[in-house]
């Protein structure tokens, strides 16, 4: 008998052959996580905060001490709901009419400044908010944003707002795509008053980033450290102080930004999509995190002409960071690649037509439609957990295709509809290689998840070389509540594993045995 204990410990590793991997790592997977030394079907997503008045490209979720708001952009109009039906949309577009964002790229960046909401894209001018549902306001251009400039991005850092990528305009436009721009440092609960990088008296400033010929993408706070992503390379930015203001310093000249939202802060670091590689940044040197187990995979799905779209979120529940990004012949993220920064393990699960997914509080008392068949039963959030908190960050997709808004981590479907999940290990053989064996029964301790009842599958599969296509068994159903083994007949040099469900199941397995015998004979 072989015992396979701990199988979440090493999750899907893609990079290498599955004959080099170990016992307890798996080949393949779609669609399922590794967490807590198991394997586990992700959980889908539901509708919530009601109907989108238009197809949503980014979020910016507001918490104030009354409300948990949601912003959301598309290319021509904002809009804020905090839940239910669609007459809880309300619309705060400027007043001088529809926006210039870009329907093909992710063109919008967002933040919450000093109490007021700031939104950005390439188009136009950054607008702020008053952050008031109850009676809103229009956005308005920033007060006392300069005259002829717009901006590609739009970040803080402390008391500072920083202006990235900059056209002037005065009679003719004029791009600085390496410019990095900061106001004069604002008071509390303010925007700032000035950004006039001339006067000495304030602490505005300009800096032209050129020692690398790559523009910037976007920046991002770790610390006490201001992160900024350019196309070829990474920069650090520190305070001093008057009268410089800032320290610049180069942390990596042969790596890049691959997008506008490819930076994400977590407990151990600021993690990077890049050019080439996923990285980790402490602020001062950067490491992979996907060499050997799962770059060269997800650097060959990526779409070449739409890997701008790509970005990265946090879900911290989970301690994962997902690699959003689009596959081949997609314009937007349909793939997120997951990778669990406590465990260093990967899963992977697909996405509806996705250019955003934000982080923030969402209220389940008016944020999801209740009165949806099967609501409560299907939600997966325990009452006791911390994500069920009102109080807890949750994901929130921007589904642009369907124009919806989802909860995810909430049900065993994707909007109601089935989906297909399976872990996979092929490449098994026993530390012998030439040795033919013979699997009689797969014990597996797994159990159900969640409050459906749909059925799980085992296939259990072999080949006689590295190169050969695993020959599969046919499905065996496998009930965790009624049965622990699976009785089959297969043989080869080497062996393979497979579980799925393509219903309306959730599914967890921790361990699984073989009872397996050479050459055919006990």
């Amino acid at each position: 008998m072989i015992f396979v204990k701990d199988v979440g410990q090493y999750g899907i590793i893609k990079d290498k052959p599955p004959y080099d991997l170990p016992i307890n790592a798996w080949s393949d997977g779609m669609n399922v996580r590794a967490f807590e030394n198991s394997v586990q079907k992700f959980s889908g997503e539901r509708p919530a905060l009601g109907t989108p008045t238009v197809p949503p490209f980014f979020l910016l979720p507001i918490k104030t001490s009354t409300d948990a708001l949601w912003v959301y952009c598309g290319s021509a109009a904002v809009y804020v709901t905090q839940g239910g039906t669609s007459a809880s949309h309300k619309n705060i577009t400027r007043s001088s009419g529809a926006y210039n964002a870009s329907t093909t790229a992710q063109d919008w960046t967002g933040l919450v400044f000093g109490g007021v909401g700031i939104l950005n894209n390439s188009g136009d001018v950054p607008q702020q908010w008053s952050v008031d549902f109850a009676t809103p306001s229009l956005l308005t251009d920033l007060s006392n944003w300069p005259t002829g400039y717009k901006c590609k991005a739009i970040s803080g850092f402390k008391q500072f707002l920083i202006a990235m990528d900059v056209s002037i305009t005065s009679g003719s436009t004029t791009r600085y795509p390496r410019l990095f721009k900061w106001s004069h440092a604002s008071a509390s609960n303010t925007v700032p008053t000035s950004w006039d990088h001339t006067s000495a008296s304030l602490d505005a400033g300009e800096y032209d980033m050129t020692k690398t010929q790559g523009a910037i993408l976007n920046g991002h706070s770790l610390k006490d450290t201001f992160i900024v992503a350019k196309e070829d390379s990474i920069f650090g930015v520190s305070y001093i102080g008057p009268p410089f203001i800032f320290r610049f310093y180069e942390i990596s000249e042969q790596f890049g930004a691959l997008s506008k939202h490819a930076m994400v802060e977590t407990e151990i670091g600021l993690v990077i999509f890049g050019t080439d590689d996923i990285v980790l940044c402490d602020g001062q040197t950067v490491q992979s995190v996907t060499t050997r187990k799962m770059r060269r995979y997800i650097y060959n799905t990526i779409d070449p002409a739409n890997y701008v779209n790509s970005f990265l979120v946090l879900n911290q529940p989970h301690n994962e960071v997902w690699i959003c990004y689009p596959t081949s012949g997609n314009v937007f993220p349909n793939q997120a690649v997951t990778w669990n920064y406590k465990e260093n393990t990967f899963g992977v699960r697909d996405l509806p037509t996705t250019p955003h997914i934000a982080r923030g509080v969402v209220n389940p008392s008016d944020a999801l439609d209740w009165t949806e068949a099967g609501a409560w039963d299907d939600d997966l959030v325990e009452w006791d957990s911390k994500v069920y908190n009102p109080a807890a960050s949750r994901l929130m997709l921007a589904n642009s295709g369907s124009t919806k808004l989802f909860l995810l981590d909430t049900t065993n479907q994707f909007d109601s509809s089935d989906f297909t999940s399976y872990i996979e290990r092929t490449g098994i053989h026993l530390d012998d290689p030439s040795q033919i064996k013979l699997v009689r029964k797969v014990h597996l301790n797994m159990e159900k998840t969640g409050q459906a009842t749909g059925e799980i599958e085992v296939m259990v599969g072999s080949a006689n070389s590295p190169e050969s296509v695993t020959d599969w068994s046919s499905p065996i159903t496998f009930n965790p509540e009624t049965q622990n083994k699976v009785d089959c007949l297969v043989s080869g040099k080497y062996l393979a594993l497979r579980v799925q469900s393509s219903s309306d199941v959730g599914w967890k397995l921790n361990s699984y045995a073989m009872d397996v015998v050479a050459n055919g004979v006990d």
